[in-house]
């Protein structure tokens, strides 16, 4: 589609308008959108739109286009069009158009992403900073849009977008923008700021202040070293900034002026820049006079940020300033600070804000997770401090601090919201971490506290009717069995002593005898009101999080048999050991179970702390031989275990039989295994025993299958012995293929299903701990894998005829191939089974197996199957164990499989991921290695698929040595004797191929000093022979590393980035 006349534009407008406007066409309008886009004219037409339209909305529409076309088809575009749509776009800012903010945004990223991907042409690097500097000049309004544009610009080359560049051209493009302009950057943001405060009375400088912070903070938050992965979210801690900054920062004094801004303005993002800049590495500073200073520095500032609480009543500032302080300890050791002038002060006043922060409901709890991080840090410093400890000063404000933060929980428990933050059980955990260190240092006060609340509040909550005041009671008897759980965990051999034991007997024993009253009060309740009133389930998290932390310190292969905790419990209720500790859990465990089946949480929870304890070492030889074991191994149904029946997560299910069948394959316990298996085996029959698949396609058969799966692979699991997987096998074996193929049938087009089925097959067949190890006269692994490929093929060739739309995508078919190849890999990996042997017997069984496997990876495309991490690992995965176990099977697969193979391990060899990396380095090197080999044999089977597959596909073997050798040039994280194995494994397989590339290098790396191209190239094969002995690989890899220099060398004289 093309713009020709008026009536086709005003066709166009209305359409872009409607994009905005109608969200329920939004897919339907940006089809057509697109085929004006794909016009080979639209290069042309956009000119003319932009010169005449001033609609935001026609704008936006005209440059996502752009970025479109630029970001997709880049290569193919001309010089000509590259430098003209670069300057074109340049003109077209430079015009400063009013347009709405969303069009703007468009028109600068898209300005950004051409500088990018053009930015290796670029001769003088530092032409876009006179450019920015000279449109700065010009207004106010042109001073905010070269601001904005920088920081676009700081933005798009830290990301990681542009397919037709690899990972590592994007690092070095990113590397070259920190060496060369960002430095200008960030002094243009400084001289930006410092005009803007010059002319603070004049409020249209206002806008000028806020982007140059934006820009300042973009610069300091740069990924200065690359080290980020591109999917992180990970915060950097310490600040990477280059030594050649100093000066610029001995000159104009960063900190001194983002202080002033944040003192004057309040400015949040001003207190962003200083958090980066208290983050920067101490190194940075060469002298420790130099970082005496510098931390002198922020100690005073921050003092007196919080004597005169400036900023704090906006919330961000709060927390944002928390971060601040949190970040300097941090970064500097406590040594350091007690040495500074002012360290009296400034403590002072951090306790005093801490504890307003505490008593003060309205700051986020997020602050008070960084302020109790800081003070979890300096506590735990106090040993490493040389001389008194007593001039750090936390003995005198640490215990005001728990103190306040107890009385905080309990104070602010009369809020509903409080519940919020006790239901996330993540985020109590972690604000919790830093309370032991805390809490212990004057122990025993704080012990008395907690004591005479939790005794007061028990006492009420024990008699209350009224529901009101029993959530209030509930939410703070939550917050002190959290408290207590988090402060017996704290217990470490250097913190613990024999009267801290009896401190924490003091505090379990209340922490039981509450929950024996509370499951009373609860078993007699007469409805199921209790599961809704979220008071009541913080408060079983809260005994589920303490009985975690008892039996990690207390009882089993961590605890200390002389603690005296048990001493003081039975003193306060009766003779008491660790085993009767442990029982009461279990009980515990099962009580949740019955009690609290619809509570997914409370149900996970329980389930993680039954499997710990029977997991345990020692707390599992206590539970393998008593008599709640035995009765469990003799009914498990859902009348013991309710939840398999009202819970809606079925992964549940899966934990508990995988926790049952660690109880069930022990010696002691393996004689109940025909009558633990027996309700399965019921199942299975009336399954098969189903006539129709009308009958069977109900959702009561649907929940049953799920649960049978999910049980069967909970079971399977646990089955980590030869003996115990014997005799699984020889149960399910005689209908395992026939039930499960009748389940696919029915049921391909259910992921519940299907996922729960072929996941249950990937733990059946896989070998962990060498369970799959049967006599040399059993035909036991034959039989295994002959059984899943049926259903292998089975389920692809059902899945296969799907018609699945792009958004139930993943859902059902990318999950779906991806546990397909999973246990496809287990099976080649598993050792049991030696695949030649269907060959010999004309058995079809593995070539099928292969053939449908990579039918559903081609059923999608490379780039949707990548985008998921999971299913990309699989898939290398797979790939690898093909070509090192089966590389002959590989070359003599069709072309298009093959090369799809050869595609896909050449995209990984550059991978952030270095296990897909190297898998896909050691795939390819097998491959060719064998393909040499038998090229060398005159009477091979393989010569013609080698001539097929790899002679008439020449390009495949040329982009693999092209981009080995890029990766040898720049990459920093990589293997560089794996990498030079593969490299010389390609040349010496085929020469030709490497000599024409060597050309291309010579010719283009540096066209002004091809001869030193040239000779890197004669060095890198000096001394090299025709072969592929280790000794001939060894002296190639010395080459290469000399080689690499070189070429970085001559790449540094240009700068140019490949």
């Amino acid at each position: 589609m093309s713009i020709q006349s008026e009536q086709d534009f005003f066709k166009f407008e209305e359409l872009c308008k409607d994009f905005y406007l109608k969200p329920e066409e939004t897919f339907k309008i940006d089809d057509i959108l697109h085929q004006y886009f794909l016009n080979p004219n639209f290069l042309i037409e956009y000119k003319q739109i932009l010169s005449f339209t001033k609609n935001s909305y026609v704008v936006a529409q005209v440059i996502r286009g752009l970025i479109k076309c630029v970001t997709s088809f880049w290569t193919g575009l001309t010089p000509n069009q590259k430098s003209d749509m670069k300057s074109n776009i340049w003109l077209y800012i430079e015009s400063v158009q009013p347009l709405e903010q969303f069009a703007l945004s468009l028109v600068f990223k898209l300005y950004s992403r051409v500088l990018k991907f053009s930015w290796t042409e670029e001769n003088n690097k530092k032409n876009i900073i006179v450019s920015v500097k000279n449109l700065m000049g010009k207004s106010i309004e042109h001073h905010c849009t070269g601001l904005k544009i920088l920081k676009d610009i700081i933005s798009e080359f830290n990301e990681y977008i542009g397919e037709h560049l690899t990972v590592l051209q994007h690092r070095n493009i990113s590397i070259s923008l920190r060496d060369n302009i960002l430095l200008d950057i960030f002094c243009i943001s400084l001289e930006s700021l410092n005009y803007a405060l010059a002319n603070s009375m004049d409020d249209k400088f206002g806008s000028i202040r806020e982007l140059a912070l934006d820009l300042s903070y973009s610069c300091l938050s740069f990924d200065f070293i690359k080290t980020t992965s591109i999917d992180s979210s990970e915060e950097i801690l310490t600040v990477q900034i280059p030594s050649q900054w100093k000066t610029t920062f001995d000159e104009n004094n960063p900190l001194e002026l983002f202080f002033k801004i944040y003192k004057q303005y309040h400015s949040t993002k001003s207190l962003e820049c200083i958090l980066q800049i208290v983050s920067i590495r101490r190194s940075f500073f060469t002298t420790e006079d130099e970082r005496v200073k510098f931390l002198t520095s922020i100690v005073q500032y921050t003092t007196e940020v919080l004597k005169l609480n400036i900023g704090f009543n906006e919330p961000n500032n709060h927390l944002v300033f928390s971060r601040v302080i949190e970040r300097l300890k941090t970064n500097y050791h406590l040594n350091n600070l007690v040495t500074v002038a002012g360290y009296i002060d400034w403590i002072s006043n951090l306790s005093t804000f801490t504890i307003d922060t505490l008593k003060n409901p309205q700051f986020s709890p997020n602050s008070i997770y960084f302020l109790l991080t800081l003070w979890a840090k300096l506590v735990s410093s106090i040993i490493y401090v040389k001389g008194d400890p007593s001039k750090t000063y936390l003995e005198k404000y640490s215990p005001i601090i728990m103190e306040s933060f107890i009385n905080s929980k309990i104070d602010n428990s009369y809020s509903d919201e409080e519940d919020e933050h006790l239901m996330d059980y993540e985020k109590m955990v972690e604000i919790l971490e830093g309370i032991p260190h805390l809490g212990r240092i004057t122990y025993q006060a704080t012990c008395r506290q907690i004591i005479l609340l939790l005794d007061t509040i028990s006492a009420k909550f024990l008699n209350e009717s009224n529901p009101t005041q029993l959530e209030l009671y509930e939410r703070q008897c939550a917050w002190l069995v959290y408290i207590i759980g988090c402060l017996i965990l704290g217990r470490t051999s250097i913190n613990s002593s024999e009267e801290h034991d009896k401190i924490d007997g003091e505090l379990s024993v209340r922490v039981f005898i509450l929950i024996g009253y509370n499951d009373k009060k609860l078993s007699t309740e007469t409805n199921n009101q209790y599961q809704y009133r979220t008071s009541r389930i913080s408060l079983e998290l809260s005994f589920i999080y303490f009985m975690q932390n008892f039996r990690r310190i207390y009882i089993g292969e961590n605890s200390i048999s002389s603690s005296k905790i048990y001493q003081r419990i039975s003193e306060l209720s009766g003779p008491t050991d660790h085993t009767s500790v442990l029982f009461s859990i279990v009980q515990k465990i099962g009580f949740n179970f019955k009690y609290w089946a619809e509570n997914d949480e409370i149900i996970k929870k329980s389930l993680d702390m039954f499997w710990e304890s029977v997991n345990g070492h020692s707390t599992s030889k206590m539970l393998i031989d008593n008599k709640i074991t035995k009765d469990i191994l003799k009914t498990h149904s859902s009348q013991v275990f309710p939840f398999l029946e009202k819970n809606s997560n079925p992964r549940n299910r899966t934990s508990l039989y995988k926790t049952i069948g660690k109880l069930l394959f022990t010696d002691e316990n393996m004689g109940f295994f025909d009558e633990f298996i027996a309700p399965f085996d019921d199942t299975i029959k009336y399954l098969l025993n189903i006539s129709t698949p009308e009958q069977f396609r109900t959702e009561d058969i649907k929940r049953k299958v799920i649960g049978l799966l999910r049980d069967l692979r909970g079971i399977i699991t646990s089955a980590n012995s030869k003996r115990s997987y014997l005799l699984f096998f020889e149960w399910i074996h005689t209908n395992f293929s026939e039930v499960l193929i009748k389940i696919i049938n029915v049921w391909v087009d259910s992921p519940e299903v299907t996922t729960s089925l072929l996941k249950f097959i990937s733990e059946f067949v896989f070998n962990r701990q060498s369970r799959l190890i049967f006599d040399s006269s059993s035909a036991n692994g034959f039989i295994i894998f002959r059984d899943t490929s049926k259903i292998l093929v089975s389920y692809a060739s059902l899945i296969l005829k799907a018609n699945i739309s792009k958004q139930d995508l993943y859902k059902y078919k990318i999950k779906g191939i991806q546990t397909s190849m999973l246990l496809f890999t287990r099976c080649l990996v598993g050792g049991y089974c030696n695949f030649g042997v269907f060959e010999l017997y004309g058995d079809k069984s593995f070539t099928s197996a292969i053939d449908f496997i990579f039918q559903l990876c081609l059923s999608v495309s490379l780039d949707e199957l990548m985008s998921f991490p999971k299913a990309s690992k699989s898939y290398i995965t797979m790939l690898e164990a093909l070509c090192l176990g089966h590389s002959v099977s590989v070359i003599q697969l069709n072309q298009q499989y093959f090369v799809h193979i050869m595609k896909s391990l050449h995209r990984c060899l550059d991978s952030q991921d270095v296990t897909m990396s190297s898998s896909s380095c050691t795939s390819i090197e097998k491959i060719i290695t064998i393909c040499y080999y038998q090229m060398k044999k005159k009477n091979s089977q393989c010569l013609q698929a080698i001539h097929q597959n790899f002679f008439s596909n020449t390009n495949i073997l040329y982009e693999i040595i092209d981009k080995i050798i890029s990766i040898i040039i720049y990459e920093d994280n990589f293997n560089q004797f794996m990498f030079s194995k593969l490299l010389l494994t390609c040349i010496i397989f085929h020469q030709d191929t490497f000599t024409t590339l060597k050309q291309k290098y010579i010719h283009t790396f540096n066209p002004q000093c091809p001869e030193k191209v040239e000779k890197a190239f004669v060095q890198l094969m000096e001394n090299t022979l025709d072969n592929l002995e280790t000794k001939n690989k060894d002296k190639f890899t010395s080459n290469v590393s000399i080689f690499r220099k070189e070429m970085k060398l001559i790449s540094s004289s240009t700068g140019r980035y490949l």
